[in-house]
């Protein structure tokens, strides 16, 4: 494990809030990341989910933040999919 990943580690443990936000970053990229794969623009999600290629841009850079729903079809469109687990660090007794 390099250092940045031991950092991140430590710190989700610490922190909800940064663990959040950085799982939220994380999942973000993959979709790019599926889209260019897919050799798919911006353009050709935007088209194809009928918003605006601007719209796109801002999800895409965390400047807009979408739904559930729409993150679905996000990945649906570049053929990526998109799997929620639910955990509880509590431990029941």
């Amino acid at each position: 494990m390099n250092e940045l990943q031991s950092y991140i580690d430590d710190r989700s443990k610490r922190d909800p809030e940064f663990k959040a936000e950085y799982e939220a970053e994380a999942a973000m990229l993959a979709l790019v990341r599926a889209r260019q794969e897919a050799n798919m623009t911006q353009k050709d999600v935007a088209d194809a989910l009928q918003v605006s290629q601007p719209y796109i841009a801002q999800i895409e850079r965390g400047s807009r933040t979408p739904g559930y729903l729409f993150l679905f079809k996000y990945a649906s469109v570049v053929g990526a999919s998109i799997h929620i687990e639910f955990a509880s660090d509590k431990v029941a007794s």
